[in-house]
């Protein structure tokens, strides 16, 4: 039984009219300025496909746009190693999980950042295995301690031992990305069966923003596409620098090479399940960085929603994003603000949603423990109010009458465990026993969980012949 995710789309900060009109503009741009592209492949098939090429200018008319998503599947299924951890993104349901591959991990006994080690990428994905809320592992650190080329293969091994939901990531080279696909399959007992049940994916940064398609990393994502399995277009224009300052200005350009990537999926292999990676950032107008704690990147990242919906495709976004530089107050407020606006807005696969600090440039075993707490409250606002004849306790309120209390009311214990959010890291004592208590704060409580989750939680590990087989065939450290 696969996770629930519970339905989004509540926060439409377009309406259908404007909606017309990005996608109208989106594909003006794609007949009239094209995308840049240098992979000679990817220009063959364009070609093929029918578009108009001038040099490294491929101009895409409608009609190509119109037959891909004719193509594209309107429900992919990111499985588990574990079904009951599969992933179905469709409609708005909405899932949230890990991301990024900074290379720096936060220390919370030094309050420094340091370079990351592929022991503690094992144990930041057993940790998220272990939170209830973390729906999905998008790899969360690249290990500074392993040779170059033996990267790719040793982060899928390392995740796909320590948890048994889904894991996605990106690779940095073709070779990488064959190892990964060939190690995947040996876990799943062959090709086909990886295909019927692909519980691993990946996301691809092919296009540069605006609008130049990245050589190698599109020859990657073709090699996914011929594989039949899952992948994420990622294309992340900064509003201001790389796309338009205007927040609608950014959604056309956003779109547009979101399209350009779908066509070219669905020609590779058509029915390719693909999550269109609609990544909106900004940039700092006083200093020209990348801001991902902005509310407008919240407001942009729901309305990325409404477009992907708008094509029935599924939707690879952000969420939880922030740039502070520590789990503090500013991380708090940025993190919720960022992934409730993406959660209410139907956004079927946030990541980046756990973990992160200073956008993607490092991981923090503590924030992870309080993000998922965060996904945890914007899950219950997903949920909604339940009316109904028991809910709306009116035979309660009659037995109790004027002037009584409700605390040891038949209705208040039946209803006060599933109505009501509990916090595992937040402190909800009055002050005297706070203090009684060792007067912690958040910081300190995660830290705390973080310690018991690792101590308890076993990780679900490889069967002993399967493990056996990737040792001999890859160079696994």
């Amino acid at each position: 039984m696969a996770r629930p995710g519970l339905p989004g789309g509540q926060y439409r900060p377009l309406d259908q009219g404007q909606l017309q009109q990005i996608h109208e503009s989106s594909l003006v741009v794609l007949a009239r300025t094209g995308v840049h592209v240098e992979n000679q492949e990817a220009m063959a098939l364009y070609r093929k496909g029918g578009a108009r090429i001038h040099g490294q200018r491929v101009y895409l008319p409608s009609a190509m746009v119109e037959a891909a998503l004719e193509l594209v599947p309107q429900e992919v299924v990111l499985a588990g190693r574990d079904p009951d951890q599969d992933i179905v993104l469709a409609d708005r349901r909405v899932y949230a999980g890990t991301g990024g591959s900074p290379t720096r991990v936060f220390d919370a006994s030094t309050d420094q950042v340091r370079p990351g080690t592929l022991h503690d990428l094992a144990d930041l994905v057993r940790l998220a295995d272990a939170l209830d809320h973390c729906d999905f592992v998008v790899i969360p650190l690249y290990p500074t301690d392993v040779p170059a080329p033996a990267v790719p293969v040793n982060r899928f091994y390392t995740a796909l031992a320590n948890t048994a939901k889904h894991v996605m990531s990106g690779t940095d080279s073709v070779e990488g990305a064959r190892q990964v696909m060939e190690l995947a399959a040996v876990v799943a007992g062959g090709y086909e069966s990886l295909r019927q049940r692909p519980f691993v994916s990946t996301m691809t940064s092919w296009m540069v923003s605006p609008l130049k398609l990245d050589t190698e990393v599109t020859q990657i994502l073709i090699e996914w596409c011929r594989a039949g399995l899952p992948v994420a277009l990622s294309s992340a224009p900064m509003a201001g620098s790389t796309s338009p300052v205007t927040l609608a200005g950014t959604l056309v350009q956003l779109n547009a090479e979101q399209l350009s990537g779908i066509v070219l999926t669905q020609l590779v292999r058509p029915g390719t399940p693909v999550l269109a990676g609609y990544i909106p950032g900004l940039a700092d107008m006083r200093g020209g960085g990348y801001v991902g704690g902005a509310v407008e990147f919240g407001m942009m990242q729901a309305a990325a929603a409404q477009l992907a919906h708008f094509y029935g495709v599924p939707i690879y976004g952000s969420g939880g994003m922030s740039d502070s530089k520590l789990p503090d107050i500013q991380a708090g407020y940025e993190k919720m603000a960022t992934l409730l606006l993406a959660a209410m807005g139907g956004c079927n696969y946030i990541h980046h949603a756990i973990g992160m600090l200073t956008n993607m440039d490092s991981v923090s075993l503590e924030q992870a423990v309080i993000d998922d707490e965060i996904a945890a409250m914007v899950q219950r606002v997903l949920s909604g109010i339940a009316v109904t004849e028991p809910s709306m306790a009116v035979d309660a309120i009659h037995r109790v009458g004027p002037g009584g209390h409700f605390l040891m009311d038949v209705h208040t214990l039946e209803f006060m465990r599933s109505e009501i959010f509990h916090p595992l890291v937040a402190n909800r004592q009055n002050r005297p026993a706070w203090e009684a208590g060792g007067g912690q704060d958040a910081r300190a409580r995660a830290k705390d969980r973080v310690e018991k989750l690792l101590a308890e939680h076993e990780a679900p590990g490889l069967p002993a012949e399967v493990d056996a087989e990737l040792r001999h065939r890859f160079d696994l450290r």
